[in-house]
């Protein structure tokens, strides 16, 4: 099942012509192989036979850790989609409206989605000042001299708003199916 949400995913990616989903798989395949490798000498299981070091993988190390690199490269390619065709601030408002609930024991979810769409506007400004010389020094230095920041302070036309949109159809089929979806996944947990 995972397998083909994945490749379902892939697709849906390589459709919408995803570029940063490729860039990142390739970026993380030294994390994919650490995972792969942890789990397959790390779990506890039948061995593989004619192995030729002393320590041998097993065969549930083997499926436990291909599972694992499944569920991280799903989140990944939906990730990507999310990123690739939402704007940021449909994000914010998908985040604002899940976050709602918790209005009820004190978040406050409007400043919390505020200051998350700022903070998301400044690191895309950081981050088009010079890619180049970007490196975690400057992070370091962000607590260090607040003054050197050019927006630490709020300006008087910054100004986050929500706008509640309705559903459209494709919304309502997604949500549906979704829902059908975890259902399933539910019902079939219990078998």
């Amino acid at each position: 099942m995972l397998a083909l949400l994945l490749v379902a995913l892939v697709l849906c990616t390589l459709w919408f012509k995803t570029s940063s989903f490729l860039h990142t798989v390739r970026r993380m395949r030294w994390l994919f192989l650490s995972i792969l490798i942890i789990y397959t000498f790390g779990t506890p299981g039948e061995l593989v036979p004619h192995f030729p070091v002393n320590i041998a993988p097993t065969f549930e190390g083997i499926q436990l850790g291909l599972q694992q690199i499944e569920k991280l490269m799903i989140a990944l390619a939906a990730l990507s989609l999310l990123l690739t065709r939402s704007s940021k601030e449909h994000m914010m408002l998908g985040l604002y409206m899940l976050l709602l609930p918790f209005k009820f024991i004190g978040l406050n979810v409007e400043r919390f989605a505020a200051r998350l769409l700022l903070t998301l506007n400044y690191v895309e400004e950081l981050a088009a000042e010079d890619k180049n010389k970007f490196s975690f020094a400057q992070l370091d230095a962000i607590h260090a001299e607040d003054s050197s920041l050019p927006y630490v302070h709020s300006r008087p036309d910054d100004v986050v708003s929500f706008q509640q949109l309705p559903f459209n159809s494709i919304d309502k089929i997604m949500m549906v199916l979704l829902a059908a979806l975890s259902g399933m996944m539910i019902y079939w947990s219990f078998l």
